[in-house]
């Protein structure tokens, strides 16, 4: 009876975490088909298209409602403090910069019912795996929404303009777990949906994704504990030796790659900035030193949160911890932004092959891209990152507590006999 009830105990468990993920992951299928529609019926920047993103929002919402049950026991308590905590620091900086206020309030929305849900929702999950399978399963249905939208552009059906950040980040989940897959088990059916990925970003995305494959990558070669058998290596030696001869000949691949895309009518923004001499940053060097300016100018407060905008003029910094300085000033700015560092490190530390596989993957795709673009106050994918990992170090700090108790009970027991 013992048995059937654990099990029925872990079915629900289960459910719940199944729950919990589709309504995490179903954001980015929403997403993703919000734009294949606007871009195919060329609804950007109409009525209409402002109709079909209002009611993917609404979509979205209906997704967190169907799992709502499901974290409001699990974590009911936890999100009133968090919301409480969140409305409390809102509030101070609502009162303290007056000239914030308009910004703050075109806020409301993607911070309190989607950046914090999704924060919640995160920590609610138990079993990772769950997570993993199902971040697996609707990576696919990105993809084949992204790789739609790629064959309409390359056929001449339709156009996203110059480039499409956008794109490019809804692409970054699939690709990034096909190298995660790929770089675990060779396939020739993954390499072909890494390529095609790759190439979607590079011919009509942005240089930002790259940066996250990029970081993805090299983490994923330097992972601890990771099982070493003769065809893996093999197939590591073999990937890097690709790598620099990629390196050696870099100028003349995208070169190619460039022409190759010139035949279908597509001028790659990325590849044209790739093969510049120097780094080219759009203009970000100088939004650095408008805003880093004005927070010298107030370095206790800070300029507040939606500060950047102001400055900048509806736009944000494209720098995660100029972001969060700015916003709370240098001395708790740099505090908040150390303790995020302190936690990146200690999560890629873990020895289990689980939690750091998937802590790279939302690393790369939550935050790398943070340091050239988004906003980290309005950016899903950021506090989903977040979400993981405080829940790894938690659980980390769980079992030590586990085991601390375990070792004095047996020592209770010891000297109780003698």
């Amino acid at each position: 009876m013992k048995e059937i009830a654990n099990d029925s105990e872990e079915f629900k468990k289960y459910i719940e975490d199944k729950k919990i993920s589709l309504a995490l992951m179903a954001s980015f299928v929403i997403l993703i088909i919000q734009y294949f529609i606007l871009i195919y019926f060329n609804l950007i920047d109409s009525g209409t298209g402002s109709r079909i993103q209002l009611i993917s929002k609404g979509l979205v919402g209906v997704a967190f409602l169907y799992a709502f049950p499901s974290v409001l026991k699990r974590s009911g308590i936890k999100a009133i403090g968090i919301y409480g905590f969140s409305i409390f620091i809102f509030l101070i900086h609502f009162t303290i910069f007056p000239e914030n206020r308009t910004y703050m309030t075109n806020l409301i929305f993607p911070f309190f019912f989607m950046s914090l849900p999704a924060f919640i929702y995160t920590l609610s999950i138990k079993d990772l795996r769950v997570f993993k399978t199902i971040m697996k399963k609707l990576g696919y249905i990105v993809f084949i929404f992204g790789l739609l939208i790629g064959m309409l552009v390359f056929l001449g059906r339709t156009s996203v303009g110059a480039y499409s950040m956008s794109l490019s980040y809804y692409m970054l989940l699939p690709t990034i777990l096909f190298l995660d897959e790929l770089l675990d088990k060779f396939s020739l059916k993954t390499l072909v949906l890494v390529g095609i990925s790759l190439l979607i970003i590079l011919a009509l995305g942005s240089r930002g994704a790259i940066l996250c494959v990029i970081v993805f990558i090299i983490l994923k070669f330097i992972r601890p504990n990771s099982k070493r058998t003769y065809k893996r290596a093999l197939g590591h030696f073999s990937i890097i030796c690709v790598g620099v001869v990629a390196l050696v000949f870099m100028e003349q691949i995208l070169m190619s790659i460039y022409n190759f895309l010139m035949r279908f009518g597509i001028n790659s923004r990325s590849l044209i900035l790739f093969t510049r001499e120097n780094i080219y940053l759009t203009g970000r060097d100088r939004i650095y030193e408008n805003v880093l300016s004005e927070i010298l100018e107030n370095p206790i407060l800070g300029i507040g949160i939606a500060g950047d905008t102001r400055i900048i003029g509806n736009s944000y910094v494209h720098n995660f911890f100029i972001e969060v300085v700015g916003n709370f000033g240098v001395v708790l700015g740099s505090i908040l932004s150390i303790t995020v560092l302190l936690l990146i490190i200690k999560s890629l530390l873990t020895k289990d092959t689980l939690k750091y596989n998937l802590f790279i993957i939302w690393l790369s795709l939550g935050f790398v891209h943070l340091m050239v673009s988004s906003s980290y106050l309005t950016d899903l994918k950021f506090w989903i990152f977040l979400g993981l990992m405080i829940n790894f170090n938690k659980a980390v700090a769980k079992r030590k507590y586990t085991k601390s108790i375990d070792v004095v009970d047996n020592i209770n027991v010891i000297e109780g006999r003698n």
